[in-house]
């Protein structure tokens, strides 16, 4: 799962703390039906485990895991730049677990040893590597009669929708006039010995004036059905940065690019998530691929929450006998 300085858009996004995909939303974790498909995917594991999350963020399932009383290894695979979650680690000490993290790693060429792994899992995370490559390497590194059960971005999901809204929501003209005002207010403020000067300052009331023009565009509507959330989002960002105005010119440069990198970055995962979003013909095919491994006990169901699609459930087990191809 992954704009502005060459930084892998899920990097970032995992950089600011968060403890699931989903953001604020899951801040202690993830809950209902996630938290309830992942219960069920622990049951009767060995007393003493090994479990692999494929795409981790910041040890996503770790928190419920811990919370089931599983003792043995969480090991936690993801491209992007993550580190254990604040939730995570505050409920580590006396947990039993021993944890690995391989940050910035390809699920295609995980650096574990074969047949070590009770339960491979994955919550929208998987789907965004190479299936061909990562389906081999979850099936080489599980053990005879371990499985693999993993949450998949369905293409008719609520996460799936709201993410094609939000990218018809962006409109990268009026993000870089608002870019171009907010530099100029701060280059006139360098300029000015006090921020009331700037009142009288031409080019910075210009660029003002602008931006409450913006604001007032992207602001005024607060319908849930009608308004532009994405933008409504932005515009309340960037109208924190004259909270910064007595801050030093260095401080104020920072905002104003940390603004355009997370609007571009959120942009791209919006984009990468119904990328990969999978309708009935694309779950099939990963089965196939699945049973062409040598997995037997293949199932697919749809998980719904709150009566709305959330995502594919997909289990496969690796036969006791099976042996690496």
């Amino acid at each position: 799962m992954h704009a502005g300085n060459s930084m892998n858009p899920w990097s970032l996004f995992w950089s600011h703390g968060h403890s699931t995909t989903f953001g604020d939303y899951f801040k202690q974790g993830y809950t209902g039906a996630v938290a309830d498909w992942w219960r069920s995917a622990l049951d009767n594991l060995p007393g003493d485990s090994t479990v692999l999350e494929v795409g981790c963020g910041n040890c996503s399932l770790l928190p419920a895991m811990i919370d089931s009383k599983v003792r043995g290894r969480y090991i936690g695979v993801d491209i992007a730049k993550v580190q254990m979650s604040e939730v995570a680690s505050q409920n580590l000490p006396g947990s039993g677990l021993e944890i690995i993290l391989h940050s910035e790693t390809r699920a295609e060429d995980i650096p574990e040893p074969d047949t070590s792994v009770d339960l491979a899992a994955s919550v929208f995370g998987i789907e965004y590597s190479d299936l061909d490559q990562s389906l081999p390497e979850i099936f080489r590194l599980l053990k005879p009669g371990g499985r693999f059960a993993a949450l998949l971005h369905h293409d008719n999901s609520v996460v799936t929708t709201m993410s094609r809204r939000a990218i018809s929501e962006y409109n990268d003209y009026d993000l870089e006039k608002v870019i171009s005002a907010l530099q100029t207010i701060s280059m006139e403020r360098d300029r000015s010995p006090t921020v009331a000067a700037l009142k009288t300052n031409p080019r910075a009331e210009k660029s003002r004036n602008r931006i409450n023009r913006m604001a007032q565009k992207y602001l005024a509507n607060t319908d849930l059905k009608t308004a532009n959330a994405t933008m409504f989002e932005f515009m309340t960002q960037a109208l924190k940065f004259f909270k910064m105005m007595n801050a030093d010119s260095a401080a104020r440069g920072r905002f104003i690019a940390s603004l355009r990198e997370e609007h571009k970055a959120s942009h791209e995962r919006f984009g990468q998530m119904v990328s990969v979003a999978l309708n009935e013909k694309g779950i099939e095919d990963i089965k196939a691929k699945l049973d062409g491994l040598g997995f037997g006990d293949i199932t697919s169901e749809v998980v719904y929450s709150n009566g709305n699609v959330l995502a594919w459930a997909l289990s496969a087990a690796k036969s006791p006998a099976a042996v690496l191809h």
